[in-house]
């Protein structure tokens, strides 16, 4: 099993960072492009359906949902692993692509605050982030805390994915 795992988390790692490095070879914007970035998905949920159903295929359907559960996550856990530490070695090396992040998500605060969002104290969080942003992009780093937080985030939708595997899987036997 842990085999399993691992050959399908490389893999899907592998490839993963392939896909990225060619959206990121093809331009900087098409890498940043969220239809692109979520598009990654069909790599994710490919090796963790593949891993997840021989692993029921060696140990069949009777046990218990968590153990069903446990081989696509654990693949999911490798990939986004791979991923992000493409992600954060890429931003390492390119600062324009964190400037170009940086300035997405000010014209993204920009335009909330431009169509009026009603709220006086979410105004003055929105342009709190605006300054934020602005002493950010006079010396634009990629600190690792966020992405160690978006990869936590990740998981959860992860632990989502495998659910949905471990219940189709389950269920269709």
């Amino acid at each position: 099993m842990k085999n399993n795992i691992l050959q399908n988390g490389v893999l899907g790692g592998i490839v993963v960072v392939f896909y990225f490095a060619l959206l990121y070879t093809v331009g900087k914007e098409t890498f940043l492009n969220p239809w692109l970035q979520w598009a990654s998905m069909v790599f994710y949920l490919t090796f963790m359906y593949r891993a997840a159903k021989a692993d029921f295929d060696l140990n069949g359907k009777g046990r218990d949902f968590r153990e069903i559960l446990r081989t696509p996550f654990a693949v999911f856990i490798l990939i986004n692993l791979f991923y992000w530490m493409f992600y954060y070695g890429l931003h390492l090396y390119d600062l324009d692509l964190v400037r170009m992040e940086l300035l997405a998500e000010k014209q993204t605060y920009q335009t909330m605050l431009d169509a009026g969002v009603g709220d006086p104290q979410q105004a003055n969080q929105i342009r709190e982030g605006l300054m934020e942003l602005d002493k950010a992009l006079e010396n634009p780093v990629q600190p690792l805390g966020p992405v160690i937080t978006r990869m936590a985030m990740g998981a959860l939708g992860g632990f989502a994915l495998s659910a949905g595997i471990a219940a189709v899987l389950r269920s269709s036997e």
